[in-house]
């Protein structure tokens, strides 16, 4: 090493701020001083105190300046550290000016570029390769048990699959990456989790939407080769002259709609509507030998159903919708759910908190006057890391840490009432039905989380929360039409072949109609003769739509 550049351990006690040092604010957090006690701390620049320096009262005992690493001097003050490496360079000894321009060069943001998440993956998947425990690396890196195992994850992965997160239009956390390692040179997947990045989806939603397509895929997979095997034929779309079973058994006297029952049918079948991939719906090509023969449609009525209307009616959403929708609002629960698990490991309470602690108190909406007095029995109480020995730890708290706990409670009255109170939950997003959360008020708590509590958060422990487009539609006061956008959706049309042309009858004759988009409380593809005034307007119930 040069004369002029000496390295040594420094004593604390003889190591000051340089006097003009232009940063205002250290911003020393837990995970900093970590690693300053790790032992991991970059090296400090320090020079000589001039001899001419006129030193002020409590300054006697400094000997040197700290050019480089004042942030890390401060955070060793506050350790209590009795000594710091420093490289000593004498060079700078009366370059005041150069000492100002470190400053800026050593600080600002364009000429540092932070390692990417990617980059930090591969740090620490060949650290833990190289013999570092994961407890070693989260004692040296201040970071959380949970970084360090999605860190490691990521840091499997491949190349190909890395090449192809980084063709998507986000950005990355070791977080984000580790959720792809379950889909590691899959293309097809990847693709599929591309498009919905694309749409807007946060990562952690389109990665659970492939995974449960995926796996409805292959249930339907499993499904139909069971058909098969049985003997069932099994089509992709309704055959035009096709009924399905449970319409023949109101059109039928002493019909019977089970499959295991029609099974010796010749016109027996079977096919899923594209939403609803694991449901068969059965149907009979030969009604005639059950006693049914429908007369042939006039031109005019055969025209006007040839088109399937799949697009929402009002205010109502679509069968697709509606059965889209029951799929998402669970599946948006479990990771809010884990989000706020996380949330609540935090040892300080954002400023937002405690207002809408007091808000929540005053006003009791739904969910908090409902279930506020259960929260502590709730098993989300535990997930959310709600304390057993409430005593203790209100002794041990300060009290940002108090408003947490009650933040807890709340949220346990707000997420069971959204995702577990009854089956109603499932209603939760959908204003026109009942659940044990009013839209309004889950409106509420999304908007708090997200609105709210989000722009206090945004730092490398904790993400702000990503809302799926489900919950964006009730924080935005929208109706959910599905997590395509509309700008992207293509304009479905089925063929009539899969669901037959309305047929007019004579009063008191059934007939069917094309109602994709009906509502799944009424599901039945049977409509009453208009001029039936007896049985006008009645829905007969048939297959659940979800």
């Amino acid at each position: 090493m040069p004369e002029n550049l000496i390295l040594w351990h420094i004593p604390l006690k003889y190591l000051t701020h340089f006097p003009d040092n232009v940063r205002e604010d250290y911003g020393i957090t837990s995970a900093f001083c970590k690693s300053l006690l790790a032992k991991q701390q970059v090296v400090l620049t320090a020079i000589p105190i001039p001899d001419d320096y006129e030193r002020q009262e409590g300054e006697e005992d400094y000997l040197f300046w700290v050019t480089k690493g004042n942030r890390r001097l401060e955070g060793g003050r506050r350790l209590q550290l009795e000594t710091m490496l420093c490289l000593v360079d004498l060079t700078m000894v009366g370059d005041r000016a150069g000492l100002f321009i470190d400053q800026l060069v050593e600080n600002d943001g364009d000429f540092r570029l932070p390692l990417s998440a990617f980059e930090q993956a591969q740090a620490l998947f060949q650290a833990h390769q190289a013999g570092a425990s994961r407890t070693e690396l989260r004692r040296r890196t201040g970071r959380t048990k949970e970084q360090i195992s999605a860190g490691i994850a990521a840091g499997r992965i491949s190349e190909q699959t890395k090449r192809a997160a980084r063709a998507m239009d986000h950005v990355w956390t070791l977080d984000d990456i580790a959720l792809l390692s379950e889909f590691d040179g899959d293309d097809a997947a990847l693709a599929r989790i591309q498009q919905r990045i694309d749409w807007g989806h946060p990562v952690a939603y389109a990665v659970e939407t492939v995974r449960d397509e995926l796996a409805e895929e292959a249930e339907h997979d499993r499904i139909i080769a069971r058909l098969e095997e049985a003997g069932v034929r099994v089509t992709e779309t309704r055959p035009p002259e096709a009924f399905l079973l449970h319409t023949l058994a109101h059109l039928v006297d002493g019909f019977d709609p089970e499959p295991d029952q029609h099974a010796a049918c010749a016109g027996h079948g079977a096919f899923f509507y594209s939403y609803n991939k694991t449901q068969p719906e059965y149907y009979c090509t030969t009604p005639a030998e059950h006693g049914y023969a429908p007369p042939e449609p006039s031109n005019a009525q055969a025209a006007s159903s040839s088109r399937v209307d799949t697009k929402p009616r009002g205010d109502e959403p679509s069968r697709k919708i509606v059965i889209e929708g029951r799929n998402a609002w669970p599946r948006v629960g479990t990771l809010r759910q884990q989000w706020l698990a996380e949330f609540f490991q935090r040892k300080t309470a954002p400023k937002p908190v405690l207002p809408f602690v007091t808000k929540m108190l005053v006003e009791m909406p739904g969910p908090v006057r409902d279930y506020l007095t259960s929260s502590r029995r709730s098993t989300l109480y535990k997930e959310f890391g709600g304390p057993s020995d409430v005593d203790q730890a209100l002794r041990d708290a300060s009290t940002g840490q108090q408003a947490m706990m009650l933040l807890r409670l709340i949220a346990v009255a707000f997420e069971h009432q959204m995702t577990r109170a009854s089956q109603d939950c499932k209603n939760t997003w959908r204003p026109d039905k009942y659940s044990p959360c009013s839209t309004e008020d889950a409106a509420l708590w999304l908007r708090f989380l997200v609105n709210t509590l989000g722009p206090e958060l945004g730092t490398r422990a904790l993400q702000p929360y990503q809302p799926a487009p489900i919950e964006q539609a009730l924080i935005d006061g929208t109706p959910y039409r599905g997590d395509v956008p509309v700008d992207q959706a293509d304009v479905v049309e089925e063929s009539p072949g899969e669901h037959p042309a309305t047929v007019v009858l004579e009063a008191g004759q059934y007939s069917t109609t094309a109602r994709d988009g009906r509502d799944e409380d009424a599901t039945s593809d049977v409509t009453v003769g208009a001029e039936n005034t007896d049985a006008a307007g009645q829905d007969f119930e048939g297959a659940e739509a979800a």
